[in-house]
């Protein structure tokens, strides 16, 4: 069983300035050309959330404490709610749960159920920063299905607003904090059903070795939202592929041993993306686009991999097809001679192919929360960024000082 806890945290002494202070967990790329102006801001949450951050500054963290930007609050748990436009669909969205500290245990069906593979390499990053930086800003997001309505129940316990505001993306944020006699239920709310990991594998297994390593049991914060109120299908991450020598006929030859290609309109592969999953995929190139569909005798034959089975867009393959086609490319290459991105939005990462700044983009269907369920109990995992849970979590809503957490 998941053990919840009151979050005892840091927030800005001035909420009003957290539509300024705080941004959502989305890539680099949906920024557009303000990401990096964030670091310029004073104070700005991505200043104690990105590795990168603070050169020349060892202890940012507690400058901040010091100087009053940040004030400790007692321990408490907070409901939060997420308001949103559907960015495919563009029905709109209320998602609500709660944020409290999760216990950090290894991964199973009595904590926490993954769903993506992990890349080790962000992990010892993610360490690397927590040892620097003594502080968790980026709560994890977890899914928690609830059909006895146990979390909903909750959530209509009495609360008091601590602040609401819309982000650049649009979404309204909503937190509060029940009163101190709602946490005699908490303890008993997760027993039934275990909770899926929506969003935050990396940062959930750095918080497992961190604690491992330091003999520390720190928390994570943690916001666990009800699995019914989330749209039927997940928006997929699709990939972009830059290469230093790109030949469009080579891959094109190599797509073909595994795919049917059909030749589709650029126009009409956003709609595809919606469309019930197929076991297909789209290629879009600068001159033409494909419908790729699997010859099932080809694909058996090399994918050895369970979440290909289990789930139904079959992510593993696109994977493996790109690193296949890349085996080609790895003799004699200069340094950073490959550059693998993700997007969820089909618009730009189009664009991106059009004006050459990618050679090719993969695009991948939504799978629904059906498969997902069915492939997480059956301790199947899919590929690392396989799925893009929007709206994201906040960094900067909360802070976590990992100094004295024992």
């Amino acid at each position: 069983m998941a053990q919840i806890f009151p979050l005892e945290v840091y927030m800005y002494n001035d909420l009003q300035s957290l539509p300024k202070l705080s941004f959502p967990l989305m890539p680099q790329e949906e920024f557009s050309n303000d990401f990096e102006s964030l670091f310029k801001i004073p104070f700005h949450s991505i200043l104690l959330t990105y590795p990168k951050i603070s050169e020349g500054h060892d202890f940012p963290f507690e400058e901040w404490k010091t100087k009053g930007v940040l004030k400790k609050k007692e321990a408490a748990i907070y409901k939060y709610t997420q308001e949103y436009t559907h960015p495919l669909s563009g029905k709109l969205y209320k998602r609500m749960g709660i944020m409290a500290g999760l216990k950090v245990e290894d991964w199973g069906q009595e904590s926490v159920l993954p769903h993506e593979g992990i890349n080790s390499e962000v992990v010892e990053q993610g360490i690397q920063f927590l040892e620097k930086y003594q502080v968790n800003s980026s709560p994890i997001h977890l899914l928690y299905s609830d059909p006895e309505h146990r979390l909903r129940n909750y959530l209509e316990n009495p609360t008091i607003l601590i602040s609401i505001f819309t982000d650049n993306f649009g979404t309204i944020h909503k937190l509060e904090k029940f009163e101190d006699n709602a946490y005699t239920d908490i303890s008993e709310l997760f027993k039934s059903y275990p909770l899926f990991l929506a969003d935050g594998h990396h940062r959930y297994q750095t918080m497992i070795l961190f604690n491992k390593k330091y003999g520390k049991n720190a928390l994570i914060p943690a916001y666990i939202s009800l699995m019914e109120n989330e749209p039927a299908r997940i928006l997929p991450f699709h990939r972009l592929v830059k290469l230093s020598e790109f030949n469009e006929e080579k891959l094109l030859q190599i797509l073909k041993t595994f795919f049917h290609l059909q030749p589709f309109s650029s126009e009409s592969v956003e709609a595809f993306t919606a469309q019930e999953d197929g076991g297909e995929w789209a290629l879009i190139l600068k001159s033409q686009s494909f419908i790729l569909k699997p010859i099932n005798e080809k694909v058996k034959h090399f994918i050895n991999n369970k979440a290909y089975n289990e789930a139904g867009q079959k992510m593993a393959l696109i994977d493996y097809l790109v690193l296949k086609y890349l085996e080609n490319f790895k003799k004699e290459q200069p340094k950073n001679w490959f550059n693998l991105k993700f997007s969820y939005n089909f618009t730009k990462l189009s664009k991106k192919v059009q004006t050459g700044e990618a050679d090719f983009g993969l695009i991948l269907k939504g799978i629904s929360m059906r498969t997902l369920g069915k492939t997480v109990l059956n301790n199947a995992i899919l590929p690392e960024k396989s799925t893009f849970f929007y709206p994201k979590m906040l960094a900067g809503l909360v802070f976590y000082d990992l100094t004295d957490q024992n």
